[in-house]
């Protein structure tokens, strides 16, 4: 029967590299955008302006001895329709001159009412013009100002100004966008992790009722035998009776994720202990020789720790230890010891194998949830180690070396039980 597919969650660091080439390309729109607007804008009110001197010289012309000259009305028949924006001819005190069709260009005075009415408009037109450029002058011969020449932008640089708000809003729904998306991927990957728990669960499960069906099978065989052999049935009893305890104790992890658990008074050692103890007979070998060492530390360590949970994380990195061995040697490392941090002691446990080791980039990702670079498993183990350890037991789990071909340590640090621990977790679990 054909597996179903694994899905990919996305890992921090992929998450995070989508939200910065999200802000890279933004920004280098954002910014696009407005220098290249701003340099348009620039040219076309240059443009405007010249076009504007070009015409007060025109009308300069007139004032002179030379106004009737043919070349003058030549030129001012060419400029004029090129002035594609609103001016306003005044007098040398800022009043339009009259008629007013003659002395304004591109200003629909039709739609301003009455004469009173298009001159009161005129006026604060021109009040409005000069807040944004000065006036270009006209003189006479005897370089006495004798008009005025108001103008304004012309539409097209009045809607390029607001283009750079339009692209910020389009650039703000892609950012908006980009973040739906990354959000839904984001419970895409909650939903993968709680599929995924449903999957552990199956599979933690399925370990020990393989064991017990075994055993009972074991059992139905001694006891249609005779029981002539009562040291091997009183093994088989107790292994049956430790399965049965781990699936109890697989119960009550399961159980425990999610909300605080209660800490208690407890020895590293032992937790470790207990946890070899179940895994040496059951770790995956596959024709290999799995030699597993514990270093017990000189003096015992006590931690506030919550056993279940604290010996899961144990038995997930020794699993994963014998999984990464593929040689037919292997050597599992374990060691225990107290250290010091400031005034905080801490109890620091490692395991260390002989296999295949990390590259840089699986080291990036592996206590992501849903990560994973087996064939078989949803990429929780180490997930679920790091949540108990870190959140549930305030320590530390990394990776202290790994390198591909040469092995990998990983390190779980606890802080130590003093009363002041004690009390600071009595309070924080009650």
């Amino acid at each position: 029967m054909k597996r179903a597919a694994r899905p990919r969650a996305i890992t921090p660091t992929r998450r995070w590299v989508l939200t910065l080439g999200f802000g890279i390309v933004a920004t280098a729109i954002i910014a696009g955008s407005l220098i290249y607007t701003q340099q348009l804008v620039r040219a076309l009110v240059l443009r405007e302006q010249r076009l504007v001197r070009f015409y007060a010289d025109i009308l300069q012309s007139f004032a002179s001895a030379n106004s009737t000259s043919i070349e003058s009305l030549f030129l001012l028949d060419r400029v004029t329709p090129t002035i594609d924006f609103p001016c306003i001819i005044t007098d040398s005190l800022g009043t339009p001159l009259e008629p007013y069709e003659q002395f304004t260009l591109n200003i629909a005075l039709d739609n301003l009412g009455s004469h009173n009415e298009q001159r009161t408009e005129l006026q604060r037109m021109v009040a409005q013009m000069a807040a944004e450029y000065p006036p270009i002058e006209v003189r006479d011969p005897s370089d006495k100002v004798v008009n005025y020449i108001y103008f304004t932008n012309s539409w097209v640089v009045k809607r390029l100004r607001v283009l750079p708000y339009v692209e910020f809003a389009l650039v703000a729904l892609f950012i908006a966008a980009g973040y739906g998306a990354l959000m839904m991927q984001r419970r895409r990957d909650e939903s993968l992790i709680w599929v995924g728990m449903a999957k552990e669960t199956a599979h933690q499960l399925g370990t020990p009722i393989s064991s017990l069906l075994g055993w009972l099978e074991v059992l139905r065989e001694h006891i249609t035998s005779s029981a002539q052999n009562t040291q091997q049935l009183e093994t088989t009893l107790d292994e049956l009776r430790r399965d049965v305890e781990r699936l109890r104790g697989i119960a009550e992890r399961f159980s425990a994720i999610g909300s605080a658990p209660r800490l208690s008074r407890a020895d590293i050692s032992s937790i470790i202990e207990n946890a070899l103890a179940y895994m040496r007979p059951r770790l995956p070998r596959h024709g290999r020789t799995l030699t597993i060492e514990w270093e017990q530390p000189q003096q015992c360590c006590f931690v506030m720790a919550n056993e279940e949970l604290i010996a899961w994380v144990f038995e997930n990195l020794i699993k994963n230890a014998a999984e990464a061995i593929e040689q037919q040697h292997g050597r599992i490392t374990i060691s225990a010891s107290e250290i010091a941090r400031g005034k905080r002691h801490f109890a620091r446990v490692t395991v260390a194998d002989t296999g295949k080791g990390m590259t840089p980039s699986v080291r990036r990702s592996a206590f992501s949830a849903g990560f994973t670079t087996k064939e078989r498993g949803w990429g929780l183990g180490l997930a679920l180690a790091k949540r108990i350890v870190e959140q549930y037991h305030r320590g530390r789990i990394y990776i202290v070396h790994t390198e591909p071909g040469r092995g990998t340590t990983v390190a779980v640090e606890l802080p130590c039980a003093d009363a002041s621990r004690a009390t600071e977790v009595a309070r924080q679990t009650a």
